[in-house]
């Protein structure tokens, strides 16, 4: 009898170590190479947080609350201050999970940001819940209205920065939505049902996540580009339209919105926006060198933000290669895609003598007492292009704000020397083009960053540039 007894208990230590050993894989596996996925994951509903807890203060940079928990009948609910920040700051939702800040930071937002590790390994494993602390964004409040009102009702973005922090200022999308019924369990469903048929796509941040034509605000990146490569901004170029630079391009010309003839250096080309003069640096420079700084300033690659970011594109394939390409692509337009914010970035650099920020819309994570947890700042990208490239066009941006006959005089601040570029980029057959200004100011010593897009509009940058100077205005406390 011993030996049947003696075969039981040896197969059950042999299956009980075959289980440990298979718990133990998968609690490895789940602890150390998913562990980061679960933590980010929008639907854990210990991110959430319960009902009966709430979770901390979302709030700008003057400590204005944007987001906080308020008890209701069956427990605590979020509520959301400003409808115009919808986009940013996200929602949490029992049946959705979280969006934005409240997905970004939904750990801090609970009590377990990931500087604290100590208060995290309590809450997990022994239960102790710390008080939910807060989240202090980069976000300013004046600024940010300036913003909203400058936009109003017209479909598109605005996003302010500080060019030598990357810290957003203002951060504006239209059309918005009203983020409180999808963090009420009774309306949600409803809520997100009616945001999911919405054609014009209101939980899309267009300042982060849309992708547009750039038009003549990309002429920067060209004009980066030639003056690095030797280029002599006063050489005088020939501009007639419609221009072609050889009877190979068939029935493709390159059209003047001036229809201009005559002689453009540089400075001229910014300040009347001829896009016959960048169409020509472009093809002089070469496809090559056009492609390595519009990669230098971050075109195809997703800004490293703290919320999602579109990647834009150089081309469907990411190459210019044809001639025709490289026409259309030195003016902003051919295939090219880009977002408010990448574009923000591309004058933020220019701005911060060739130094490319990193945006984040997140200054501080606080504690439940109010002591700093945890700071956010980045730092920069790295050295894009060289201080003297960056003065030059500093100056013919001066130029293009300022100048006799510049497009951007819109932007215009009394007392303040702004430098600003518009554009008016094509869209599809049969719609209205968008119009884009993007500037900085003062242009000495710039504090602020200001993109602006207004989809669809026929005047295009005639339209954007005064939006741009309200808000720079109000930046600067003019």
């Amino acid at each position: 009898m011993r030996r049947p007894i003696t075969g039981n208990i040896r197969s059950l230590t042999l299956t009980l170590a075959a289980l440990f050993l298979i718990t133990s894989v998968g609690v490895t596996y789940w602890t150390i190479f998913e562990s980061a996925a679960l933590a980010s994951d929008p639907f854990n509903p210990r991110l959430i947080a319960a009902q009966d807890r709430p979770r901390g203060a979302i709030v700008d940079r003057a400590g204005a609350v944007l987001a906080a928990s308020e008890r209701g009948a069956n427990g605590y609910v979020r509520s959301y201050k400003d409808r115009t920040l919808a986009q940013v700051i996200g929602y949490a939702s029992s049946q959705f999970g979280l969006a934005g800040i409240e997905a970004a930071y939904a750990d801090s937002l609970i009590g377990q940001d990931p500087a604290d590790p100590v208060g995290i390994w309590k809450s997990r494993y022994l239960g102790e819940h710390s008080a939910a602390g807060g989240v202090v964004l980069t976000i300013d409040e004046k600024i940010q209205k300036a913003a909203a009102d400058a936009l109003g009702n017209r479909k598109g973005a605005i996003i302010a920065l500080d060019p030598r922090t990357g810290a957003i200022l203002a951060s504006v999308s239209v059309p918005s939505y009203d983020p409180n019924p999808l963090a009420d369990p009774s309306k949600q469903q409803a809520a997100m049902q009616q945001l999911q048929q919405d054609a014009s796509r209101p939980l899309i941040n267009r300042a982060t996540q849309g992708s547009y034509a750039p038009g003549s605000t990309f002429k920067v990146v060209t004009g980066a580009a030639a003056l690095e490569s030797g280029f002599d901004a006063t050489k005088k170029l020939r501009v007639d339209d419609p221009y072609q630079a050889d009877k190979s391009w068939g029935d493709y010309f390159v059209r003047s919105s001036s229809h201009a003839h005559g002689l453009y250096d540089m400075s001229d080309g910014f300040r009347l926006s001829e896009n016959i003069y960048f169409a020509q640096v472009g093809l002089q420079i070469g496809a090559a060198k056009l492609s390595d700084y519009a990669r230098r300033f971050g075109v195809g690659a997703a800004p490293k933000l703290d919320l999602p970011a579109a990647r834009g594109q150089l081309s469907d394939d990411g190459s210019i290669d044809r001639p025709t390409l490289l026409a259309d692509t030195s003016y902003g337009q051919g295939q090219l895609l880009v977002s408010p914010l990448q574009m923000a970035l591309i004058y933020a650099t220019i701005a911060n003598s060739g130094v490319m920020p990193t945006p984040h819309y997140t200054a501080e994570v606080r504690d439940a007492d109010g002591r700093v947890v945890r700071s956010i700042a980045p730092g920069p990208v790295g050295q894009v292009i060289s201080a003297n490239t960056a003065k030059t066009l500093t100056t013919m941006l001066v130029g293009a704000v300022a100048g006799p006959g510049a497009f951007a005089f819109g932007a215009k601040i009394p007392g303040v020397n702004v430098a600003g570029k518009t554009g008016t980029a094509e869209n599809r057959p049969g719609e209205a083009p968008h119009g884009w200004f993007i500037g900085f100011a003062p242009a000495e010593a710039p504090t602020v960053v200001v993109a602006v897009i207004v989809e669809n509009t026929p005047d295009g940058g005639v339209t954007a540039a005064p939006l741009g100077g309200q808000v720079m205005r109000t930046a600067l406390g003019k």
